[in-house]
């Protein structure tokens, strides 16, 4: 094997924080970052001074269509650099454009939400029961109503005998109704249908109180685009990065939608900003996952979600100039890195360091369980409104002169 390796190498690259950190040690550039330790040791073990050029406009790649590419990857097909160093990944796209080195990680691409926050208790009188639970019940009351009404009720209204069916449900007695063997086997069933509905419905409204629901958000790539579609939600894609080549050439169709209106919309964002502030809005941002550990740190200590699939798994390395003398010897070393798990005890050493700051930033707050009258609110409510309607129920049978009866004809 040729022991040969150039004394000076050109790397192109971005400067992100935790990922690749450039400084200068008594004149000597010196990397950092879980990319720039892996450049670094190799420039160590294979005895090479590294010159760093940066990517105009932290640009990683972007194809031009016609062969060519920018960012990392059109500064090592052009020459002005011998390696390219950013997550990069291999893939026959750009194989006529560079050379890889052997594959030292994984890179996979996920989307990230907000961590949902909690349904509004206000409402929860309507979450025991689905939309289809709830048109099913309406649905049974207004059957018995019509059906007692015929069979059970003497000489009943119409909307007396669905006050009366409407009452059982509360557990409130039903009066006036005829006595026969069949009719009292009618009657039974009702009263346990009432009693069972009245109690899965108390049951999970208590627990809907104490324990609410969290608000749903897009959990895979099929919910993200329709939730995009429909308007809930954006989708950023990082700037510099053909994410949305990936999405538009994707044989899924909701894919090629949701890049679509990403193009349509520009959505992009920046890794060097603060881009997990766009999550304080119905938003959701695609990035690789092992950026997203590195950049924003792990659960439960950064309020972000992790989709539960993938756009895509890729094998990262190291982009080489077409030509490059020594890959098969730059490829010894990194098999070495590899099987040594130093790669992968670079990312969890910054990991940590991350997760510890942010675990520290955290203060402990006892997550109250116990019912308030903010929680109660709409309970009060509705037991207005309905006191209101009876009082003027009451004052209207005063106030008539006239003499009327909802409940018997």
């Amino acid at each position: 094997m040729n022991l040969y390796f150039p004394n000076k190498i050109k790397v192109a690259t971005i400067e992100l924080e935790g990922v690749m950190i450039i400084k200068e040690v008594n004149d000597r550039v010196v990397l950092d970052g879980v990319e720039g330790k892996l450049v670094q040791c190799l420039a160590d073990k294979l005895n090479f001074e590294i010159e760093v050029l940066l990517s105009p406009n932290d640009e990683i790649l972007s194809d031009y269509g016609n062969g060519t590419w920018s960012g990392i990857v059109g500064m090592v097909q052009r020459g002005e650099a011998d390696m390219g160093v950013m997550g990069l990944t291999l893939s026959e796209r750009t194989l006529k454009a560079v050379d890889f080195s052997i594959p030292y990680s994984a890179l996979e691409y996920i989307f990230v939400t907000k961590v949902p926050g909690e349904m509004p208790k206000v409402s929860a009188f309507t979450y025991p029961f689905s939309r289809e639970v709830w048109i099913f019940y309406t649905f049974l009351i207004l059957a018995a109503t019509f059906l007692f009404q015929r069979i059970m009720f003497r000489k009943a209204t119409l909307l007396g005998c669905f006050l009366s069916v409407l009452g059982s449900i509360t557990s409130q007695a039903m009066e006036n109704i005829r006595d026969t063997p069949w009719r009292r086997v009618l009657f039974g069933l009702w009263m346990t249908i009432a009693a069972v509905m009245t109690f899965f419905y108390n049951t999970s409204f208590l627990s809907f109180l104490t324990m609410p629901e969290k608000v749903p958000v897009p959990r895979t790539f099929e919910e993200l685009s329709n939730a995009v579609l429909s308007g809930k939600y954006k989708c950023h894609t990082s700037k510099g990065v053909d994410d949305r080549d990936i999405l538009l050439g994707s044989p899924n169709e909701y894919l090629v939608k949701l890049g679509e209106i990403i193009e349509k919309n520009d959505w992009e964002y920046s890794y060097s900003e603060q881009f997990a502030d766009l999550l304080d809005n119905p938003v959701a941002i695609m990035i690789p996952k092992i950026l997203l550990y590195v950049l924003l740190g792990s659960p439960p200590y950064v309020t972000v979600q992790e989709s539960d699939d993938y756009l895509g798994v890729w094998h990262m390395a190291i982009n080489l100039r077409k030509g490059f003398c020594c890959r098969e010897r730059l490829n010894e070393i990194i098999s070495r890195i590899i099987n040594g798990g130093l790669y992968e005890k670079w990312f969890d050493d910054h990991a940590f360091r991350d997760k510890l700051r942010k675990r520290l930033e955290v203060k402990h707050e006892d997550k109250e369980l116990q019912l308030t009258l903010e929680d109660l609110k709409m309970a009060f409510f509705a037991l207005f409104v309905g006191y209101t309607l009876a009082f003027l129920a009451f004052f209207a049978e005063l106030l008539i002169p006239k003499r009327f009866d909802i409940f018997y004809s």
